[in-house]
C-alpha cells in the first residue's frame, strides 16, 4: 500500500501518520473531528492525561457507533419485513392471475 506521511494535530500535539494516496482530505477531516471530540471530552471530564482523554473519547465513540449500528439493524429488519410482505402480495397476485388464465 502506498501512501505519504501527514502531520495532524490533536489536543495541541503534533502527530505524523501515514496516509493512503488520495485520502488526504478524509484524514484531515477525521483528525479535525477527532480533535473536536477530544477537546469536548477534556472539557466535560476535566481529565488532564492525554491517554485518559483518548480512552474516554474512544469509549464514547464506540458507544455511539454501536447505537447507530443497532438503529440501522432495526431499520434493516423493518425493510426486510416489508419486502417479504410485498413478495407475498406479488406471489399471491401472480398465482391468482395464473389461475384465472387457466380457467
Amino acid at each position: 500500500m502506498s501512501g505519504q506521511p501527514m502531520d495532524i494535530k490533536l489536543l495541541d500535539r503534533n502527530y505524523r501518520v501515514m496516509c493512503p494516496d488520495g485520502q488526504e482530505s478524509a484524514l484531515r477531516e477525521a483528525a479535525r473531528q477527532l480533535d473536536k471530540r477530544l477537546s469536548e471530552t477534556k472539557s466535560a471530564t476535566k481529565l488532564s492525561s492525554v491517554e485518559q482523554i483518548a480512552v474516554m473519547t474512544a469509549l464514547n465513540l464506540c458507544h455511539e457507533w454501536i447505537q447507530v449500528q443497532q438503529t440501522q439493524d432495526k431499520h434493516t429488519a423493518a425493510l426486510e419485513d416489508k419486502i417479504r410482505l410485498l413478495q407475498g402480495t406479488i406471489e399471491k397476485a401472480m398465482g391468482e392471475r395464473h389461475n384465472s388464465r387457466a380457467e
